[in-house]
């Protein structure tokens, strides 16, 4: 694996092109994972430099499984173009806005919930309902793999749950609307509509790798420079590693990479 900090003239090549722009997942990027969703907090340092990039990059932006009213709370910086439920919802105009393609899902969900709560719930698996997607948290129940299972094999039970796509994640397993939407086309849309020439993304997680491959691929052609930049700890999952340029060692490295770009960055002028 190359690690960025070993790297750095390659990196800044890529963050002093002109129209530059930050792309960012959040759990586990710029936030440590937790036992619980809730207990998940941006660290200080994270906040600070993003605060202090908004103003001098064209496009600072953050995509998250997270709910958009969750996300603009978590990580508290304005300015940020925050893209929620991977990309189902996006923060324009000062409103939450979610795509039209997604709302037939969401009644779709309720019925989920009527089908798999009496049979998980109580087995302590925690429902987190995102509207057009649902998401099981187990992470915190002490025989983890087997509730795995069982969740997966009502999932295959449920006649609702088949109308979604299951992403497994890092103790969590979440139902998401069969759609041409995901971190991957949200990176593509925004690298697009701000006209960057460059950017890099970070992300520690298997549901970031078409952020990286879309990243990658953009890479090859004259006209953009990208970094997909992994974020590795002792859960990544070992695919994440084989689609990204470069690595941080956990989300301390992110904040150290972070300050680095803010001093490196020119202050605007004008």
């Amino acid at each position: 694996m190359n690690h960025l900090f070993s790297n750095l003239e390659q990196v800044k090549k890529v963050v002093l092109t002109p129209a530059f722009g930050l792309i960012f997942d959040v759990d586990g990027t710029i936030a440590e994972i937790a036992p619980t969703a809730e207990e998940v907090k941006v660290t200080p340092g994270c906040q600070k430099y993003l605060r202090s990039l908004v103003p001098r990059l064209p496009l600072v932006a953050a995509i998250s499984g997270r709910l958009i009213k969750v996300l603009r709370e978590l990580v508290g910086v304005d300015g940020i173009v925050y893209n929620g439920n991977h990309g189902l919802e996006r923060w324009v105009g000062g409103r939450i806005e979610v795509r039209p393609e997604a709302q037939p899902y969401i009644a779709k969900i309720r019925v989920v919930i009527e089908e798999l709560g009496p049979v998980l719930k109580p087995l302590g698996v925690k429902f987190e309902d995102k509207g057009a997607g649902l998401v099981f948290h187990y992470r915190t129940l002490p025989n983890r793999e087997e509730v795995k299972e069982t969740i997966l094999k009502a999932i295959d039970r449920s006649p609702a749950a088949q109308a979604f796509h299951i992403d497994k994640a890092r103790a969590v397993i979440e139902l998401r609307p069969p759609l041409e939407i995901s971190k991957g086309s949200v990176v593509r849309e925004l690298i697009e509509g701000y006209h960057l020439k460059s950017a890099v993304y970070l992300g520690d997680d298997v549901a970031d790798i078409d952020a990286f491959d879309t990243i990658r691929s953009l890479s090859r052609g004259a006209e953009f420079q990208g970094l997909a930049i992994g974020v590795v700890g002792e859960e990544t999952p070992p695919e994440v590693t084989e689609h990204v340029d470069l690595v941080l060692r956990g989300v301390s490295e992110v904040e150290a990479f972070l300050g680095w770009l803010d001093e490196t960055i020119p202050s605007k002028t004008g």
